[in-house]
């Protein structure tokens, strides 16, 4: 069976480089380009699911306990 996963992402600026964070993996991949930051993040995290148990994942997947949101102060 072939699965689809949907990830959120983080994608800050450190000085000169992009760094993209795939929450749900914890992959992590930085790039002088925002683009090409996310473009490696997808490859790492395609490696990254290619070693995983995939049903291990889709459990993982379908029982987040955690929240993504925002605070302005």
């Amino acid at each position: 069976m072939s699965y689809m996963y949907n990830f959120n992402i983080f994608v800050e600026k450190e000085n000169k480089f992009y760094i993209a964070h795939n929450l749900e993996l914890w992959v992590v991949s930085q790039w002088e380009t925002y683009e090409k930051a996310l473009k490696n993040l997808k490859e790492a995290s395609e490696l990254y699911l290619e070693d995983e148990d995939k049903e291990k994942l889709v459990k993982m997947f379908t029982n987040k306990n955690y929240s993504l949101t925002n605070m302005v102060i």
